[in-house]
């Protein structure tokens, strides 16, 4: 069993009132619960007349790929309710463990995408390049704001997938800036080393 399933499965234990996080990019990103519970909870149009359909149907009348379809919205507002217990003393230690087993099994990405129209994610691709192309400063500033919990709570859908994917690429040049002034560092210092040895081994060399 993995570490992180382990200590997953100790805080439940203690009652629940840490949450264990658990997804990619966490750090420079929202906090994964609070990206879940806003797409878990969320139904667009399309996807609203599609359970209402479902409703208006015996489970007998529905093909397996609808059934399939029926089973998966049913599973998002249930996992919606989990997630906004979880961490807390309602939590129990049962569904503790299936809140950090979904976020450890399924893709937020995966989500976002079904629930976006085609126009939203054309949108989105054409503004994700062009916030590319903005300065790292500009970027790093757009993603801050809209990062405060009562600003992402405004966002549109298709804004929060953006700021999602911007929040990516924010942090990789952030972690490529760190990495070339580490790189910088470690240059200085050999240099300084090696001006080191070579006094100690020149006592009598100017400096």
């Amino acid at each position: 069993m993995e570490f992180g399933r382990i200590l997953a499965k100790e805080l439940a234990k203690s009652g629940g009132n840490v949450k264990i996080l658990h997804g990619r990019n966490i750090i420079g990103n929202i906090s994964p619960d609070i990206e879940w519970i806003k797409w878990l909870s969320y139904e667009p149009e399309f996807e609203k007349k599609r359970i209402e359909y479902f409703d208006s149907k015996k489970v007998s009348e529905l093909s397996l790929e609808e059934l399939e379809e029926a089973s998966r919205y049913s599973r998002n507002k249930f996992f919606a309710r989990l997630f906004k217990i979880y961490g807390t003393i309602e939590c129990s230690e049962e569904d503790y463990m299936k809140v950090y087993d979904f976020m450890c099994n399924e893709s937020i990405e995966e989500l976002m995408l079904s629930k976006l129209t085609s126009e939203e994610l054309l949108y989105a691709k054409q503004e994700i390049i062009r916030l590319s192309k903005i300065s790292k400063e500009q970027l790093s500033v757009k993603v801050r704001e809209e990062q405060r919990p009562e600003k992402y709570k405004q966002l549109s859908m298709v804004d929060s997938y953006i700021l999602h994917l911007i929040s990516n690429i924010n942090y990789a040049r952030s972690v490529a800036d760190l990495n070339r002034r580490i790189d910088a560092q470690l240059e200085r210092n050999e240099i300084m080393r090696q001006r080191s040895l070579y006094y100690v081994a020149n006592p009598y060399t100017e400096k």
